[in-house]
């Protein structure tokens, strides 16, 4: 028991020093600057422990994906910034058409929607994880999401009752906002990962089993 609770506190603890690393350099960027390195820094971090290596630095291993990726992730950052005005300008403007026009307007805005979503709940552990082009990262997030419907539905309730706790107890939330959610997210993310690479060995060993037939 006494092991146990020494690991629950040494965990909490991580917690709350990522927490606070992301508050500092989110402040420090002025926030708008700031924020999408601080997040994409405190996923390498939550990366590494879910791959088991949980006696890294944690400190040297945010700062150093926050000044390796510092420029890329903040031109991400403004693409889905962009993205999101375009969707929200869209949905004032629906606001003052109608007939026909407002039904395809609306469909299509709902789609636009729904791939913006899937496609930012993945972007930032995607990038973590692969080596991509800056373009092919957007494109692997919406497919990992699609492609693993019940993650995502798993993912966005687990958000929101994390979201509903901070609400409850929002004192907490320096210690554990950001770092909760963001271990969430690339939990569920690193979990569909394994997933993917599962059916991909499966597909190679069928077709491997195949060609030895043949």
């Amino acid at each position: 028991m006494g092991g146990k609770f020494y690991r629950t506190t040494e965990w909490i603890w991580r917690l709350a020093y990522v927490n606070l690393l992301w508050l500092l350099t989110t402040a420090l960027g002025l926030f708008f600057l700031g924020v999408i390195p601080a997040t994409v820094a405190m996923l390498t971090v939550f990366r590494k422990w879910l791959m088991g290596d949980t006696e890294i630095s944690i400190f040297k291993t945010y700062i150093g994906s926050l000044k390796k990726d510092f420029l890329k992730v903040n031109i991400l950052g403004i693409i889905f910034a962009v993205l999101g005005y375009i969707l929200f300008f869209n949905y004032h403007y629906l606001g003052v058409i109608e007939g026909v026009q407002h039904t395809v307007m609306s469909i299509g805005w709902y789609t636009g929607l729904f791939v913006y979503v899937i496609t930012l709940l993945y972007i930032f552990p995607v990038y973590v994880h692969f080596d991509l082009k800056l373009m092919q990262y957007i494109k692997t997030a919406f497919i990992v999401g699609v492609v693993n419907p019940l993650a995502i539905l798993s993912l966005i309730i687990s958000i929101a009752l994390t979201v509903y706790i901070l609400y409850v107890i929002p004192g907490i939330i320096p210690f554990f906002g950001p770092s909760l959610v963001g271990f969430l997210i690339m939990w569920a993310a690193y979990l569909s990962f394994n997933r993917i690479d599962r059916k991909k060995e499966k597909i190679e060993m069928a077709n491997a089993g195949n060609s030895e037939e043949n």
